[in-house]
């Protein structure tokens, strides 16, 4: 196979230019006689200009440059650029329509212009009619195709389809959202569905295609789950060269194409469906809460020529959507008190409690055992990290005890999500809740003994707060009102300990107290809860997590006989004690 190089195409370029001006010089002067008598021996120079004039704006097949020519026969050498002939030039230099049509433009122009034309006065050179011009042209269209095949360079070209005006006069579309949708509203404390809100935005009208990408976002239903939004067509052509062909309206899917031609692309209405749900992972549940779907990106073109006797083409028609599942869910949970526990011998079992996890997706239950069990097993790992914790305080004490009394996450909450259309070429995850939930409350006393030599003492660690998570979630894509989006579900809390050092008779003389220990030092219960981004990624998951800072504490055994001495001593270490997540 032999290629050329770009400088090697243009050299090829301006010889079959040189080629073609002899050949259209010899055609043009049987067709229009009297202006080749006129300009005699700068008849060829005449022709290769126009045809150079034609090539600067990018038509280069030989019948088009015989054409081209032609008017120049008409209207004179550089007609294009004279005053009285903006038509023309508005024509060649628009770059959306191709060569052929500037062509066919221009002759068409030129028509009416010269059956607009008042007769020659005398003496006047005879004005060219609209007959001479249709006979000049057709002598050309039979003479020149057939010189240009024999003297080409490219022979693998195929000519040229005869240039036929089918183009789009306009196209009004409407994107009708589904009927019958609905969202969860809280009123009088309870959850209920109504109608969701509508933009009802009116017919757009297309007279040429829009400048910039076209993209409409719409939520629907899948195939078979309910109504769906729909995009309604009205397609009116200006002129069509096969009515079995063009206008053409074709819509894609990640499914497959549908495709209407001629009078059945008159009027449609498409139904956009959304991607079916994925099924449901037993092991994990459905997607968290505020999870995001990827839209089923679909596409419809409106297909014609393109081609028009006057103005500028229609253009490509593309209208991009993205199409969002309309389902709407909620989650409610209740979460029931936690007993109080002593330690060393906490009673056995589970600790009672009324633990529910309900989640709904359009007003039908979902299986949400994955949710529920997570729920539940939230009483059993707090119970578990306060075992660690008294683990961790007895091997620092003798006689060790702890009381507690906590309300971890306790109360409830409801959450709902689904996506809603917030402009033409938007739709956004909204999310709205109300939370009545205690974070974390902490009643904690921790009591044990402590020797120093043969000084002893009794040891008390007390701490106590409260952390509330109240508050309503009203957040439509990024906008929300201060305070309540969905990132300010999250309380965080530090509850210090106090220190209390009694000292105890023994069996010495040496007395044992606790010396005044800096902030820092004396430890604390701290934790967060709320929502945050599940490992997956598929959207948010409820979560608890506590642990203790260091608690040490400085003592001074105070002996008559050997003095004072001091010791540092570590009472509670760093442990983590809970990290629960639901959801």
């Amino acid at each position: 196979m032999l290629r050329l190089s770009h400088e090697q195409v243009d050299i090829v370029e301006r010889v079959l230019l040189r080629r073609h001006a002899a050949l259209v010089a010899g055609a043009l002067q049987e067709t229009w006689p009297a202006v080749s008598e006129r300009l005699k021996d700068r008849w060829g120079a005449f022709v290769e200009a126009a045809l150079q004039q034609a090539a600067d704006h990018g038509i280069d097949e030989v019948t088009d440059l015989a054409r081209f020519a032609s008017l120049w026969c008409i209207w004179g050498a550089g007609f294009v650029d004279k005053p009285g002939f903006e038509w023309a030039r508005e024509v060649l230099d628009d770059t959306r329509r191709v060569p052929a049509l500037k062509v066919h433009q221009l002759l068409h122009r030129t028509r009416e212009e010269l059956a607009h034309q008042q007769p020659a006065t005398p003496g006047m050179p005879p004005v060219v009619t609209v007959a001479q011009f249709d006979a000049a042209l057709a002598r050309l269209a039979a003479q020149v195709p057939a010189l240009g095949a024999a003297r080409a360079v490219f022979l693998d070209v195929p000519a040229p389809p005869v240039v036929k005006a089918c183009d789009l006069n306009s196209i009004d579309l409407l994107v009708a959202e589904a009927e019958g949708l609905q969202e969860y509203t809280l009123g009088s404390g309870v959850w209920q569905r109504a109608a969701a809100p509508r933009l009802g935005l009116p017919a757009l009208q297309w007279t040429h295609a829009p400048d910039e990408p076209v993209s409409l976002a719409v939520p629907s239903n899948p195939l078979r789950g309910g109504p769906a939004a729909r995009l309604n067509l009205r397609v009116q052509p200006l002129a069509v060269c096969d009515p079995r062909v063009h206008p053409e309206v074709m819509h894609d899917t990640p499914q497959g194409r549908l495709a209407w031609k001629g009078r059945d692309a008159a009027r449609l209405s498409l139904a956009l469906y959304a991607n079916p749900p994925a099924p449901i992972d037993p092991k994990v549940g459905p997607n968290g809460i505020g999870a995001k779907s990827v839209p089923d990106d679909q596409q419809v073109q409106v297909v014609s020529c393109g081609l028009r006797d006057r103005g500028a083409p229609f253009g490509p028609t593309r209208i991009g959507l993205r199409v969002y599942p309309a389902t709407q869910w909620l989650v409610e949970v209740r979460h029931g008190g936690f007993p109080a526990l002593t330690w060393p011998n906490p009673p056995t079992g589970e600790a009672p409690g009324a633990t529910g996890c309900k989640l709904q997706a359009d007003g039908r239950v979902v299986e949400a055992a994955a949710w529920q069990r997570g729920w539940a097993a939230l009483p059993g790992q707090f119970r578990a990290g306060l075992e660690k914790l008294f683990n961790g305080w007895a091997r620092s004490v003798d006689a060790a005890r702890m009381e507690v009394e906590a309300s971890p996450l306790v109360g409830q909450a409801g959450l709902t999500w689904g996506y809603r259309r917030t402009a033409a070429d938007a739709v956004e995850m909204r999310i709205a809740g109300q939370l009545d939930l205690l974070a974390c409350a902490l009643d904690l006393r921790l009591a044990g003994e402590l020797s120093l030599g043969s000084a002893r003492a009794r040891v008390t660690l007390s701490c106590k707060g409260r952390s509330e998570l109240r508050m309503a979630v009203e957040q439509v894509g990024d906008t929300a009102e201060e305070g309540k989006e969905i990132g300010a579900v999250k309380r965080e809390w530090r509850f210090p300990f106090s220190v209390d050092v009694e000292p105890l008779a023994g069996g010495g003389i040496a007395t044992l107290q606790a010396l005044p220990t800096p902030e820092a030092m004396r430890g604390a219960i701290a934790g967060e809860c709320g929502l945050r981004p599940r490992p997956d990624g598929q959207g948010l998951q409820w979560y608890f997590k506590l642990r203790s800072d260091p608690t040490t504490v400085v003592l001074a055994c105070a002996d008559p006989l050997l003095g004072t001495s001091r010791q540092q001593r570590v009472l509670i270490p760093a442990l983590p004690l809970v990290d629960w997540s639901a959801g």
